[in-house]
């Protein structure tokens, strides 16, 4: 019997014979399932005598005529039984055995010829069953560009090679695509070539990105923020309507909140609030976040925190709704539709010649923290990130007002 764990599932396997012998003598070798106390079995449309069966080494002994091939049989499908089980649990996907079947008979049907799109289309279906949303949807749309890129729905694997990569480049820049996008879409790429070869679906041989290099793709990008005067600008700001007060509201909430993510924001609970503190968990990285609410956060909060009927501090979230897919899509809509475009309005009405959205709220904290000197395992802490090195990277995205003061002492 094989078996498969890790901390958080555990499945085992075995090949052996069905009980029930067909009418020629000889019983199916079918392969044992069990996982979380279920079992099932896949048969592998061979047979033998159960005389010509090992229980032990669970393979065809030698007085069978071909013994050597079906073993050989026996071993591919144990190998791609492994890759699987791997991919479903380096991915953190739940599965069950159905969802295992599923697979190896995807695996079996497509014979490791599986194109591109396929499966890379498989693989935006298990990011959404994870609710990994974010991700599905980046996917596709990289998977959108390539087959308008290619003109076809269909594409192989032999034709993402260091040639065509090069002409999709050019394509993306002639259509305007930020150097930024374009380097999501290529590592998204590389991403599916590695997962395709580590299931066995393509040779290494096949791997376009030892001669073209993604690290050649540097964004240019840089990340807006507010000044602390322009803070005090948007604080002093007189909205015009509901829509402006509650996109002004939501912007100093994250800023005073140590950059706080939206969907952090609507899954902020009352019970969460104690004393003159508030703890939750940042969805992100799982890291628990503990500080002190501002008066201005406080405010903020009175506003919103009315309805009894809610655990909710904002009135965002239905029904008390808390599975993760739906409160991604909500704060995705509600961003898009009822936070940014009048938090533009804003920006423009307050003469500030800056793309600022929401996000932006985390950028002028952490650069506040940044242009004061403070330590980095402080801002670390404040923003909520795993590891230093987390933070090192942040850190380098943004301003830096050292380096400004001494090019304009000497320069200007």
């Amino acid at each position: 019997m094989f078996v498969k764990c890790s901390s958080k599932y555990m499945t085992s396997f075995q090949f052996t014979l069905k009980n029930a012998p067909k009418s020629n003598g000889e019983k199916s070798i079918i392969i044992s399932f069990i996982k979380d106390r279920k079992n099932t079995s896949l048969s592998l449309q061979k047979s033998c005598r159960e005389d010509q069966w090992s229980f032990e080494t669970e393979r065809v002994k030698k007085n069978h005529p071909d013994h050597n091939k079906l073993n050989t049989f026996i071993e591919k499908y144990k190998i791609i039984i492994e890759h699987i089980i791997d991919q479903f649990e380096e991915e953190n996907i739940p599965y069950t055995l159905p969802d295992l079947i599923n697979r190896i008979k995807t695996y079996k049907g497509k014979n490791k010829t599986s194109s591109y799109t396929e499966f890379q289309l498989e693989n935006i279906e298990n990011l959404k069953k994870s609710d990994k949303l974010g991700s599905a949807q980046i996917e596709k749309e990289t998977l959108n560009s390539l087959q308008t890129f290619f003109n076809k729905k269909d594409i192989g694997f032999n034709e993402i090679n260091y040639t065509s990569l090069n002409k999709y480049e050019a394509y993306c820049t002639e259509k305007g695509n930020k150097m930024s996008t374009l380097g999501i879409r290529v590592r998204t790429i590389r991403n599916i070539f590695n997962k395709a070869i580590k299931a066995k679906i393509i040779k290494e041989t096949q791997y376009p990105f030892k001669d073209y290099k993604v690290s050649k793709i540097k964004s240019n990008s840089k990340k807006e923020f507010l000044t602390q005067d322009e803070i005090q600008l948007l604080n002093e700001y007189e909205a015009e309507n509901a829509r402006e007060q509650f996109a002004k509201d939501m912007f100093l909430f994250s800023y005073y909140s140590r950059g706080i993510n939206f969907i952090d924001i609507i899954k902020l609970e009352k019970k969460s609030i104690f004393g003159s503190n508030i703890n939750y968990i940042r969805t992100k990285t799982g890291v628990s976040i503990n500080f002190k609410l501002s008066d201005k956060n406080d405010e903020i909060i009175k506003r919103y925190s009315s309805n009894v009927d809610s655990y909710f501090i904002f009135k965002i979230i239905q029904n008390n709704n808390t599975d993760i897919g739906y409160l991604k899509n909500k704060s995705h809509k509600y961003l898009k539709e009822f936070v940014n475009p009048p938090l533009k309005d804003i920006i423009k009405n307050l003469k500030i010649n800056k793309n600022i959205t929401f996000y932006c709220a985390r950028h002028s904290f952490a650069t506040a923290l940044k242009f004061k000197n403070i330590s980095i395992d402080i801002i670390k802490e404040a923003l909520g990130h795993k590891d230093i090195q987390s933070t090192m990277a942040y850190l380098n995205t943004l301003p830096d007002a050292k380096l400004d003061k001494i090019i304009e002492d000497i320069i200007l």
